[in-house]
């Protein structure tokens, strides 16, 4: 006999992320007069795990990276066209040295391997997110698999990591990213107004799993990871000097106006403070740094067995920031000066500040509160 059959279940094999996988072992150098148990502590068994692992992740890289190819192909070739478009209009003539057949086989060659990849990433794209979060040691290849949703991609489409940054804006150096229940939801939040003016794209985490994934994810390639939703937004370019100044300045212009509305919503705001981020909404409220985002509040929320108490400590720690420079905020600070005890300018204060509540995705705790003002804003106006 030169084959005996050890098991045909064996779960220490492959860790769970990669649980989706099935094969056979075959191996000469597994014991066979030792018990299950003592088999799981075999040094040889750690090495075929890390065997396996290796190859499983070198088969789903081979995927990934024909994908990128057949992409970036598409994409020289639509820019081909445009060029020959343009070309044309000017009256110029270009001679096709390409095979009409040839150019086909590579379409059709390009077209399977960006539908391979996206039926398998659709299928156990969670399971390789769970496993940035689980396996450290091989986070930086799990990494590159990864596909998103941006503010470049077309319905349908996504976008690799290293994509994103090949397509980085000059002077870009951070990936910016946003999560949230859908695109849609996504592409009109005020978080992104300052990143789509700058011309910069943004990611979609429209998982539930991507946004905690992402937090065991510092950087990818040298490139800072950032949640435009969170406090401290940083661009890193020329224009944010420029901007930061502007910005004192009207920290000094609005400080009597800060101090009144800070004391007017309590503790429901750990600060206010002026906005780098927005350009045409006159508020938004984001979160603390190391804090839970109104996402993940949303979906600690929705967990069948939750437990307030164990996720309290992490509970948003919420910022106002306002836009200086928007007709309602110099209108409310005017208000502010003249009738800061009048009940109307309280109530445009708080229909804004609940407002901004509800488009970064949070919940309004006084809902009778929130329509009352709303009711008594209209009747004004």
């Amino acid at each position: 006999v030169r084959r005996v059959f050890i098991s045909d279940e064996f779960d220490d094999l492959m860790p769970r992320y990669l649980s989706f996988i099935r094969g056979v072992v075959d191996s000469e150098d597994l014991p066979l007069n030792v018990s299950r148990e003592m088999l799981q502590q075999s040094r040889v068994l750690k090495v075929i795990k890390k065997k396996l692992v290796s190859k499983a992740l070198d088969m789903m890289k081979k995927l990934s990276e024909a994908e990128e190819k057949a992409i970036e192909a598409e994409e020289e070739e639509d820019k081909e066209e445009e060029d020959k478009a343009k070309a044309e209009a000017a009256g110029k003539k270009e001679e096709e040295d390409k095979e009409e057949e040839e150019e086909s086989e590579e379409e059709e060659d390009g077209e399977a391997a960006i539908k391979k990849y996206k039926e398998f990433f659709e299928a156990f794209g969670k399971t390789i997110k769970l496993g940035i979060i689980e396996d450290t040691k091989n986070r930086k290849k799990l990494a590159k698999l990864l596909r998103f949703e941006s503010t470049s991609t077309k319905d349908g489409e996504t976008v690799s990591l290293s994509r994103y940054v090949k397509r980085m804006k000059e002077g870009q150096k951070h990936i910016y990213y946003i999560a949230g229940e859908s695109k849609k939801d996504l592409e009109n939040s005020p978080f992104l107004e300052k990143l789509k003016k700058r011309g910069y794209e943004v990611l979609f985490m429209t998982d539930p799993i991507d946004e905690y994934a992402l937090q065991h994810m510092d950087e990818f390639e040298d490139h800072k990871l950032m949640n435009a939703t969170k406090e401290d937004l940083k661009f890193g370019d020329k224009e944010e000097k420029k901007e930061k100044k502007r910005s004192e300045k009207a920290k000094e212009n609005l400080k009597d106006f800060i101090e009144w509305y800070k004391k007017l919503l309590g503790d429901k705001v750990e600060k206010i403070v002026i906005s780098n981020r927005l350009t045409t909404s006159p508020m938004a409220v984001v979160t603390g740094t190391y804090g839970y985002t109104a996402n993940m509040e949303r979906l600690m929320k929705a967990q069948a067995l939750n437990d307030p108490s164990r996720y309290s400590f992490m509970a948003s720690k919420k910022t106002l920031e306002i836009n200086p420079y928007h007709p309602i905020i110099i209108e409310l600070n005017k208000k502010s000066k003249d009738s800061a005890e009048d009940d109307t300018t309280k109530e445009l204060a708080w229909v804004l500040y609940d407002s901004s509540l509800i488009t970064a995705g949070f919940d309004v705790e006084d809902q009778v509160g929130f329509i009352f003002y709303c009711a008594a804003f209209a009747a004004f106006t």
